[in-house]
């Protein structure tokens, strides 16, 4: 059993100097009710602001204030009550402030703010009145049992004490709880203006009811009273409300003393009634329309809040952003000066949504967030505008790249790591740099030109760039390649050629690897693929531009064996864009469904990262495509980033050797050494090897030395169509 933590030096301090303020201040506020009002032998008051000190107290401090009550109380009435019922006396003023806190906290929220009907409600309705109740019932039992009261008296006295309790205790605890509220200085709905005709209203009506000569003329003031409370109610936050409210109490509590003298046995209940009727009526009224104001101005907040505001990290939106830019850009365009948009996209974010789950996406994205937020300074303006996009608006003056240092700074504070369910990450970021008015004059140029920019940086690594007249003609005419794409899938304006790959050890044709082309219409000529797949990638055509290439290599090999030629394997390559938009595996089985091709037959090429990107999802999608009999190739290996444990795991047959590695084998000790090292990885997995871009016979007699099992490239043949290619499905090449 575990033993509970003693309070630290300074915990125990605080508590004590609560525990002297709550008692110290009911000291006074009582001897001020008895100064009051003084019923039933001078022991009971029909006004005790003392309870609302011990109702404040007990909200705010907790169990400090309730100890504080009870010295307080214990103080208070010495000399006022028979000495035996002090302990019993605050012993039920206790008891009366602990329930004042404990039950609209047990029935509601833990942290009474007073800016809703309900706080109010249960506080003032509920709390305050069964805390005066008991506070009532306990202190005239106890004076009665002691001889402090005749027997006859204790209804009465009973009845003065709890109205007197509440009434004390709704006059001042709204305004000792909003003392140091938010709400006295912020949201403030009314101009200073309308602070000064409200404060001077409130004067107005307190100098008439202190001037009132009669019954006639303090009901005519009461009568002001209540729109006077309504019209701050409305208008001004609850903390002024609150304060108007014990204002006024304290105006009519004072014209009654000056009617009556101090408030004792021969006044008339009728009048002490009223005057209680009037202070409760106000103050309930009035603190009830503040907070109903209140919770719709909450509402306000809220919705405006989810209207400009992200909900996953706090940030403006996309709209909001784009009013603000707006707004700064008319700025600078009046006052000078420049104004830099950067935008932010993540690199790589997407592996984690596929690989951990969006929640540690999203976590992520709240890191991000938070680190722009703390490198920015305080007067740049930051917002997401979706997904892994985010956008920084930074005014400056005139300067040749005055947004270079704080993009820098960004992408040196995203790229640290750091742990989200105990795992380890660290991610990088591409920026784009427009500014204005260099780059354009609004906000939808700027970010355009931005984001031209940023894409920029991340096909080049270069982390950020900044926007330049060169980029529109490169958007231009990649939207030309991308809609002309669109045109030629409908059209089917592509072509596959076939490049042969042959076994060094016997010369022979063992593979074809299908290689896309575009039929570029109007005499354009083929567009080779590195030009329109970067493209395609991008856009997501690459999917069923994949489905086609698959589609056709399948047919082609059928009517190739249809026609009794003996065609060997052909591989198609996949793109990684294949992998995560799910559903490789039905396309693959589909395609060899649909043209009846002998699974056995068919290779697929997916590129080292792209294996890796996922490799659970990988292993699940290969695996079954495998046992299908269709063979797996690693395309471009050493060009990535393998985890050799997950390699091992993959379901793979063959190894391909990137051809940057193999072009200068003969010449370059680093590359001969890095092909030699694949080499012998692969075999040891039992998995062959193919080398590609093996251009002279020399670099095939290295490779055939080394143990390499096939080769490709212009050595043997460059890419040829279906109608060339077949002529060398039986030819033996001599490679050594």
């Amino acid at each position: 059993m575990e033993m509970p933590t003693l309070p630290s030096l300074s915990q125990a301090r605080r508590f004590l100097y609560r525990v002297l303020a709550t008692a110290a201040a009911y000291y006074v506020a009582a001897h001020l009710g008895l100064y009051l009002s003084a019923m039933i032998n001078g022991a009971v008051s029909a006004i005790w602001p003392a309870a609302g000190i011990a109702a404040a107290a007990s909200v705010r401090f907790r169990l400090a204030g309730v100890v504080g009550v009870f010295a307080g109380t214990y103080a208070g009435n010495w000399g006022v009550v028979p000495d035996q019922a002090h302990v019993y006396v605050a012993a039920g003023a206790t008891l009366g402030a602990w329930l004042m806190a404990w039950i609209p906290r047990r029935i509601g929220a833990s942290d009474l703010s007073l800016e809703s009907i309900g706080d109010i409600a249960r506080l003032c309705l509920l709390g305050m009145p069964v805390g005066a109740a008991v506070s009532a019932l306990v202190g005239t039992t106890a004076i009665l049992h002691f001889g402090g009261m005749e027997q006859g008296d204790f209804l009465q006295a009973l009845w003065y004490w709890w109205s007197g309790d509440w009434v004390g205790a709704i006059l001042f605890a709204p305004v000792l709880l909003t003392a140091n509220s938010r709400s006295w200085i912020s949201g403030a709905r009314a101009p200073w203006l309308e602070w000064v005709g409200a404060a001077a209203a409130a004067v107005v009506v307190g100098i008439l009811l202190l001037n009132a000569d009669g019954g006639q003329s303090l009901q005519t003031g009461d009568f002001l009273l209540f729109p006077l409370i309504l019209w701050v109610a409305l208008r001004f936050p609850i903390g002024a409300t609150s304060m108007l409210i014990l204002f006024v109490g304290a105006v009519r509590i004072i014209s009654a003393l000056m009617q009556y003298g101090p408030l004792g046995p021969e006044v008339p209940l009728s009048s002490i009634l009223s005057l209680q009727v009037t202070l409760m009526s106000l103050s309930i009224g009035g603190l009830l329309v503040s907070a109903a104001l209140s919770e719709r101005r909450q509402s306000e907040l809220r919705l405006d809040m989810l209207a400009n505001h992200d909900p996953l990290t706090g940030l403006p939106n996309r709209s909001y952003f784009q009013d603000y830019l707006q707004h700064t850009i008319a700025q600078c365009l009046r006052q000078g000066g420049q104004v830099s948009l950067l935008f932010i996209d993540l690199d790589r974010f997407k592996h984690i949504n596929d690989s951990r789950g969006h929640e540690v996406g999203d976590q992520v994205l709240r890191i991000v967030a938070s680190r722009l937020v703390d490198t920015l300074r305080a007067d740049d303006f930051v917002g997401r505008l979706g997904g892994d996009e985010f956008a920084v608006v930074i005014t400056h003056p005139k300067t040749h790249r005055g947004a270079r240092r704080v993009a820098m700074k960004l992408i040196e504070a995203l790229s640290q790591p750091f742990k989200v369910e105990d795992v380890r990450y660290a991610i990088s970021a591409s920026i784009g740099i427009s500014v204005c008015p260099d780059d354009g004059t609004d906000a939808n140029t700027l970010l355009r030109q931005a984001d031209l920019a940023m894409y920029q940086a991340k096909q080049r690594k270069s982390g950020f760039e900044y926007f330049s007249d060169e980029m529109n003609q490169i958007a231009h005419e990649q939207l030309q390649i991308e809609n002309g794409l669109r045109h030629a899938l409908q059209k089917e304006d592509f072509a596959l050629l076939y490049q042969p790959k042959v076994d060094l050890r016997t010369g022979k044709v063992v593979g074809l690897e299908a290689l896309i082309r575009w039929m570029a219409p109007g005499g354009k000529g083929v567009v080779g693929p590195d030009r329109f797949i970067p493209i395609a990638e991008e856009t997501g055509l690459i999917i069923p531009i994949g489905r086609w290439a698959l589609r056709k290599a399948c047919q082609q090999w059928v009517s190739w064996s249809n026609a009794g030629l003996n065609p060997p394997a052909v591989s198609v390559n996949l793109s990684p864009r294949q992998f995560s938009q799910g559903g490789l595996a039905q396309d693959v089985l589909g395609a060899l469904e649909e043209t009846g091709m002998n699974p056995t037959f068919l290779g697929l090429e997916i590129t080292e990262s792209a294996a890796m990107d996922n490799p659970e999802m990988t292993t699940e999608v290969l695996t079954e495509l495998g046992s299908r009999g269709i063979k797996v190739m690693i395309d471009d290996f050493g060009t990535g980033h393998s985890n050799l444990r997950q390699l091992k795991r993959l379901p793979i047959d063959t190894l391909k050797i990137d051809k940057g590695f193999v072009r200068d084998v003969l010449d370059d000790r680093e590359d001969a050494e890095i092909a030699n090292a694949i080499i012998s990885l692969a075999h040891t997995l039992n998995l062959r090897v193919v080398a590609e871009g093996v251009e002279t016979p020399e670099i095939a007699r290295f490779l055939k030395e080394r143990g390499c099992d096939e080769i490709q490239g212009y050595l043997i043949s460059k890419p040829l169509t279906p109608e060339i290619v077949q002529t060398v499905f039986d030819k033996t090449y001599s490679v050594s």
